[in-house]
């Protein structure tokens, strides 16, 4: 079984199941769940990315372009995440006790174990652990279809619950992950450092993912004041199923980010050279995707939804256009990232962000659906412009086939 040794192949398996499942469990969520429970699932979803994101951008964020992979410093890390949901935990808790909501421990039980089995994958990626990462995918996969069927058997049609069940299956990664990474060296004086670098750098990343999440999601929330509960479900499904290319994404950045930022502290043009090869390889199964999302988005909507989403289907030809542009930006984003320009992130969602509240009460006013996808794409060519004005200020030029310094 020599492809076990293929760190290509063995990222790409786990990319195949891991993206393959999660795809399988949207359909299967939302064609059990009522509409609105459905939108309210995909809500908790989308908060718990959020949550992935701002605990990620003190953790794992930085150690993936820091070039050190040292024991004491994956103890640092597995810590310091742990310690941050811990405390997370504790201030929802006592937020529930004034302001109490519903079945909210199900939410948090949800949340924190996905947000550690997020952290659990991106650990093992970064340290070219990619065995071990697709051992970890396939034992979550079957578990969480096995939950499924559970949930299915007892005729429950609760949401709560099902996050219940998915809970406890993500909360399962946690003792994998320390199987795996054995976070046991201690040293205070590291210790110290680390925490330094992440301070330091985290706090640009940190509010770039508060910013990134308003800039992408402003619209979407409006959407749902202006347009109703129908419309809103209608885009969540939508954007639902295009994560799988999220997660695709995702999955590229958390290997080859920490394989860009090490050939760029060897040479700048030969980290350079190998996101425009990466990027160019991930086409082959991003491009395909989405041709396959925009021909055949009314059988794709309805198989997805039911026949009352197929109305709906211009949205995801919508969401077809906004992902060419997601996917040009992707190089861009690794040549900052690998340099450490954390700041140019948080300016730019934060320019994003303005546009989307300059406009987005009259594009969905005058343009409904139509109008959040419009604004999605400006959002996106906003950041693509800048990212690339400022590289360009630093004479780096991806678009060329040589690099001037």
């Amino acid at each position: 079984m020599s492809w076990i040794n293929d760190k290509k192949v063995t990222v790409l398996a786990d990319q195949v199941i891991y993206s393959g499942i999660s795809f399988i469990l949207t359909i299967l969520i939302a064609r059990n769940l009522s509409m609105d429970d459905f939108g309210n699932y995909s809500a908790c979803v989308l908060i718990t990315y959020l949550f992935i994101s701002a605990v990620s951008a003190w953790t794992t964020q930085v150690f993936q372009v820091a070039g050190d992979i040292t024991s004491k410093y994956i103890s640092f890390i597995f810590w310091a995440q742990l310690l941050i949901m811990l405390l997370s935990i504790a201030i929802l808790f006592i937020v529930n006790i004034f302001f109490p909501l519903i079945s909210v421990y199900s939410a948090i039980y949800f949340g924190f174990g996905f947000v550690m089995y997020d952290f659990g994958r991106k650990i093992l990626l970064t340290i070219d652990k990619t065995f071990a990462c697709l051992v970890l995918d396939i034992i979550i996969s079957i578990l969480s279809i096995i939950s499924f069927l559970i949930f299915k058997y007892h005729g429950s049609e609760n949401m709560h619950e099902l996050m219940l069940y998915f809970g406890w299956v993500y909360s399962i990664s946690i003792f994998i992950t320390l199987y795996h990474i054995k976070p046991f060296t201690f040293k205070k004086s590291a210790y110290i450092h680390y925490l330094k670098i992440h301070v330091t750098e985290g706090k640009w990343l940190f509010f770039t993912a508060i910013g990134q999440w308003w800039a992408g999601n402003l619209f979407v929330v409006a959407s749902g004041v202006y347009l109703g509960a129908g419309a809103l479900g209608a885009l969540r499904l939508g954007q639902s199923l295009f994560g799988v290319l999220n997660v695709l994404l995702q999955t590229f950045e958390n290997y080859v980010l920490p394989q860009s930022a090490i050939r760029m502290k060897e040479h700048q043009s030969t980290g350079i050279a190998y996101i425009k090869e990466m990027n160019g390889k991930l086409a082959f199964l991003f491009i395909p995707v989405l041709l396959m999302f925009f021909l055949f988005s009314s059988t794709i909507m309805t198989i997805a939804g039911g026949d009352e989403y197929m109305e709906y289907s211009y949205v995801l030809k919508g969401l077809s256009v906004l992902y060419i542009f997601i996917f040009l930006s992707q190089p861009l984003r690794f040549v900052l990232r690998s340099l450490q320009l954390n700041n140019h992130f948080f300016y730019a969602y934060f320019i994003s962000l303005a546009f989307a509240i300059s406009t987005s009460h009259f594009l969905i006013s005058k343009f409904a659906l139509s109008g959040v996808i419009t604004g999605l794409i400006g959002s996106q060519l906003i950041l693509i412009t800048y990212w690339a004005f400022i590289l360009q200020n630093k004479n780096i030029t991806l678009w060329r086939s040589s690099t001037s310094y």
